[in-house]
């Protein structure tokens, strides 16, 4: 599969002939009359992918008739002032539904003696669901084929206990702004109540979470507490990768999603606090958004390693910013010295370990391989964190270094990566989005940071399938568990399939982009630009695929089946 990556450098009539032939006539031309300043609706484009998409009305009759309609009872609890009678849950498709107007002060056992269901859907208000919405959710707890688009996260065996779908907005019968969610993310609910005002609870997980913590807020912040216990006590959860209901909005309202209200931070400190976890809520420059610091009672060693080739200066700079807007004081560095040729480089290497006890150089005397390198250095280095770090980058905020040891020794974390830009303020690296271009790709590839075309994902700490190697911090643990990296990968994609691995082991793999440095790719090594160079990609990339085959053709848990492979800004596919 080709990219819009395959892009650069090409002129009009090749990039014209690329579209053409891989995203089919129609989108073509819709992409010219862009070009040349014409208004291409984009409400119109989602209507129309609706329309292909949700129940049509021959499906919602079967639906009707299918003993699945039947098989599952549901209570639908309304957010106090929510109107439960025009949400559009007396159209459902399943036909045991009973309405439970919520009341101020409401406990979850209160909620479970109002009504017995099998599962409770907890509806906010200004919401309105469409006609299959419990048909695909009884489906789902029942891991039937009926939604057919629907995908499993399952954290242990079993049937799912927490069910929940994309979204969208709606003005009247206008429907806009989609939210196609990722699989479960439990960091990204930290950020903002991201299952959003409709999901449902199994009631054996209600239970569960009425005998721990029965004195839940469940109103006044958008269920955003109730998710994040039923996220920490669910077994299993589901996601339906459907817009199944719609935020009621004004046509001019931008957000397609709910966001944390006033209350968002305190639902986050009393949920830490349940966990017995020590952190700083912090509101994020966009409002409605939060990140969650963890404050470190130890602050481990963190060993950083540079393989290096020359350019001392670029080196230099790096060095520099590390020391002067890291934050974090309690590191080493390893540069890990391979082939230099210029005499000024070794004369900076003795000035630098002379002035800065913690800057160690060792020399890797075979040829350029990224993935032998550090393994070799790594041999040397004493830290309990492992920062694999490219000579090409700077720091440019203060406490980047900080931000990552943060993320790092977040429970379950095995790996974590900075958000990384272009010396023109766009982004060069947000994360990596497995199957992108038929591999992996870097996400908000060339964008800006702050669209809210993209929110939530260019501004949340969150789990990712990857992290560019060029700034990559690791449990020591987790690197040994995995094996190092894999020294067949030289040039590409070591880094990707080094978190692959980690994955595998049950790690998981954050993003944080509150860790920023400038990323001047390739100044070392030099572009993909002759036919050695690309010869030797494409074999990397073809073994990556074989290697990864099962779970590129899964897809990426964290990048929805509805968004495009062909571009890093997280639109939808108009192709599916």
């Amino acid at each position: 599969m080709l990219s819009d990556f395959d892009l650069e450098g090409k002129n009009k009539a090749q990039k014209a002939a690329y579209y053409l032939r891989h995203y089919g006539a129609a989108y073509t031309v819709k992409k010219a009359l862009r070009k040349l300043g014409v208004p291409i609706s984009a409400e119109s484009e989602y209507m129309t992918w609706c329309r292909r998409h949700m129940a049509s009305k021959a499906e919602l009759r079967r639906q009707r008739e299918d003993a699945l309609s039947k098989e599952l009872s549901f209570a639908i609890v309304g957010e106090p002032g929510a109107d439960l009678e025009g949400s559009g849950w007396k159209g459902q498709t399943a036909r045991r539904v009973a309405l439970v107007p919520g009341a101020p002060g409401q406990t979850v056992s209160e909620i479970l003696n109002s009504a017995d269901a099998d599962f409770y859907v907890f509806s906010g208000k200004g919401v309105t669901v469409y006609p299959e919405f419990l048909y695909e959710a009884a489906g789902a707890a029942l891991l039937r084929d009926a939604p057919r688009q629907s995908k499993v996260c399952e954290r242990q065996e079993g049937l799912p206990d927490l069910i929940y779908t994309d979204e969208d907005n709606a003005a009247g019968k206008r429907r806009m702004r989609p939210f196609f969610k990722p699989d479960a993310s439990r960091q990204l609910l930290l950020n903002f109540p991201y299952l959003g005002r409709c999901f449902a609870v199994k009631k054996c997980l209600l239970v569960e979470l009425s005998n721990r913590c029965g004195q839940l807020q469940l109103f006044g912040n958008g269920w955003h507490e109730l998710s994040l216990f039923a996220f920490r006590w669910a077994k299993h959860i589901y996601h339906i990768p459907k817009p199944l209901f719609s935020n009621q909005v004004a046509k001019e309202e931008g957000a397609a999603f709910v966001r944390g209200g006033a209350e968002g931070a305190g639902c986050l400190k009393r949920f830490l606090a349940s966990e017995g976890r020590e952190g700083t809520v912090v509101p994020s420059d966009v409002p409605g958004f939060f990140h969650v610091e963890g404050e470190k009672k130890e602050s481990p060693l963190v060993s950083v390693i540079i393989p290096n080739k020359d350019h001392a200066a670029d080196l230099k700079v790096c060095l520099d910013s590390l020391r002067e807007l890291g934050g974090y004081p309690n590191y080493e560095v390893i540069v890990a010295e391979n082939n230099s040729e210029e005499p000024g480089t070794f004369d900076y290497y003795e000035k630098l370990q002379k002035e800065d006890g913690r800057v160690h150089v060792v020399t890797y005397e075979g040829g350029f391989n990224y993935s032998k390198i550090n393994n070799f250095a790594v041999k040397s280095a004493k830290g309990e964190l492992l920062l694999f770090l490219n000579n090409d980058t700077k720091v440019m905020e203060e406490g980047a270094l900080r931000q990552l040891v943060s993320s790092v020794l977040k429970p379950g974390v095995g790996a974590c990566g900075a958000m990384l830009y272009y010396e023109d303020g766009t982004i060069q690296h947000a994360g990596v989005i497995l199957g992108m271009g038929g591999f992996a790709a870097h996400a908000l590839w060339s964008l800006t940071d702050r669209d809210e075309a993209y929110y939530p994902f260019s501004l949340c700490e969150r789990e990712v399938s990857a992290v560019t190697g060029a700034c990559l911090m690791a449990r020591r643990t987790a690197f040994e568990e995995a094996g190092g990296m894999d020294e067949t990968f030289a040039v590409a994609l070591n880094d990707v399939d080094f978190c692959m691995k980690i994955r595998a082991l049950g790690y998981a793999i954050l993003f944080n982009p509150y860790a920023k440095l400038y990323h001047f790719e390739s100044k070392s090594r030099g572009y993909e630009d002759t036919m050695e160079k690309q010869a030797r990609f494409q074999d990397e990339i073809a073994r990556f695929q074989a290697k990864w085959e099962q779970e590129i053709v899964a897809g990426d848990p964290y990048y929805n089946p509805n968004l495009t492979l062909h571009r890093a800004d997280y639109s939808m596919d108009e192709m599916g």
